[in-house]
């Protein structure tokens, strides 16, 4: 759960994640992605009493670098399973099941979104995303940037080694990999809830100045040769 100035509801979609993982042996990885509103105070409090909470604090680098330091220190917990999710709660942790049932269709397996409430723009360059990955790699994502995604430990991290250093959207080019190898598996409806506090970062015209950045990283990444992955499990 990469985590950036959430101090208004970081505790509460903490504990509510911890509750749902403790049903299933898990643990909650949460990277501060230099929050300046008090979050990582917030969440070095709650993990003094939890120790089914990991946190991780690394200066601002913004929530792609965050994921990627937090699935590559995930995987070095040597679960089973990695899960991700956002920490603004428009994912409640109720709607966990549905995916953690799924976990035997393949090695990679995301929800994808229903009820968003999103800006036009950003739902139309949702859209760009897909028809990019259809047209440049032949692949049909409903939902490529979900962050509510379930991978077996093997198949991320070699996934991992595929996906370009510094890239804005980690998680598109994850499955965009994961497709290509036949190792992604559609997941469950997610219906997204209102942001549980906080405000989002992506908004107004830096929609658009960030969706043109992740087409152009996704051209650049269709005209270098990539390797055929071959999933881990």
């Amino acid at each position: 759960m990469p985590a950036y100035n959430e101090a208004e509801c970081i505790e509460m979609v903490c504990r509510e994640w911890l509750a749902r993982l403790a049903e299933i042996d898990g643990a909650l990885l949460v990277v501060d992605d230099g929050s300046r509103d008090g979050t990582g105070r917030i969440l070095d409090r709650l993990a003094d009493g939890e120790s089914r909470l990991i946190v991780v604090h690394q200066a601002n680098a913004g929530h792609g670098a965050a994921l990627v330091n937090g699935y590559r220190l995930a995987l070095g917990l040597a679960p089973e399973y990695v899960f991700q999710v956002d920490a603004d709660g428009e994912m409640p942790a109720a709607l966990f099941p549905g995916i953690w049932e799924m976990r035997g269709r393949a090695g990679f397996v995301i929800g994808f979104r229903t009820g968003r409430g999103a800006h036009p723009l950003r739902l139309a360059l949702s859209s760009v995303h897909k028809m990019l990955l259809r047209a440049l790699f032949g692949v049909s994502v409903r939902d490529p940037n979900i962050p509510f995604r379930l991978m077996r430990s093997a198949c991320l991290q070699w996934l991992l080694e595929s996906v370009p250093e510094d890239v804005f959207a980690p998680n598109v080019m994850l499955a965009l990999l994961a497709a290509k190898a036949g190792a992604l598996a559609s997941g469950p409806e997610i219906p997204v809830s209102r942001r549980a506090g906080g405000l989002s970062t992506i908004r107004g015209w830096r929609t658009l100045r960030l969706g043109l950045r992740c087409v152009g990283e996704l051209v650049r990444f269709r005209m270098n040769p990539w390797r055929t992955f071959q999933p881990g499990g």
